[in-house]
């Protein structure tokens, strides 16, 4: 780390392991996936096709309009951390949005289930949940710093090495 990063007080990077690696792919696409969700949306409403709502009413464009502004910025989120991520960031952005579609799409799903959902719509449901939240998870596992020394097996176990001066 630099000394100017240090006087910033910029924590040192992470190291990137195999799970970060993993949680990036797919924060990648996830955010791909949403951001294109959000696009779609948004030509839509443009156009007025496509839809199957009458969007002139308010509660129903004010939904539409939401929904295309949390898909465009978590879009952005996921795919900038994705990046951030494997140059040492902890990904914070990734793990609070993920956290915030997840606790959504389980009110979501208890909802539906409760009010008579079927099965396919609940599994679809279900997915987008996991989806959203494996790159959370992921890039919750421990990893330490880019600067600590790998672990590596004892050459003698059992074996007491002498004291270092």
């Amino acid at each position: 780390m630099s000394s100017l990063a240090r006087r910033r007080g910029r924590p040192a990077p992470l190291r990137t392991t195999p799970a970060v690696r993993v949680a990036a792919v797919l924060s990648f696409l996830y955010g791909g996936a949403v951001t294109a969700l959000g696009v779609g949306l948004t030509v839509a409403l443009a156009t007025g096709q496509g839809l199957g709502a009458d969007t002139h009413e308010y509660l129903v464009f004010r939904g539409v309009t939401t929904t295309i502004v949390f898909s465009l910025m978590a879009g952005g989120i996921f795919v900038a951390d994705a990046f951030l991520v494997l140059r040492g960031a902890r990904g914070t952005g990734v793990v609070v949005v993920a956290g915030i579609v997840v606790l959504a799409g389980l009110i979501g799903e208890v909802i539906e289930a409760v009010t008579g959902g079927s099965a396919a719509s609940l599994a679809i449901g279900a997915g987008i949940i996991v989806a959203a939240a494996l790159p959370g998870v992921l890039l919750l596992l421990p990893r330490g710093l880019r600067s600590t020394p790998p672990v590596t097996a004892d050459p003698t176990p059992g074996v007491t090495p002498p004291p270092q001066p």
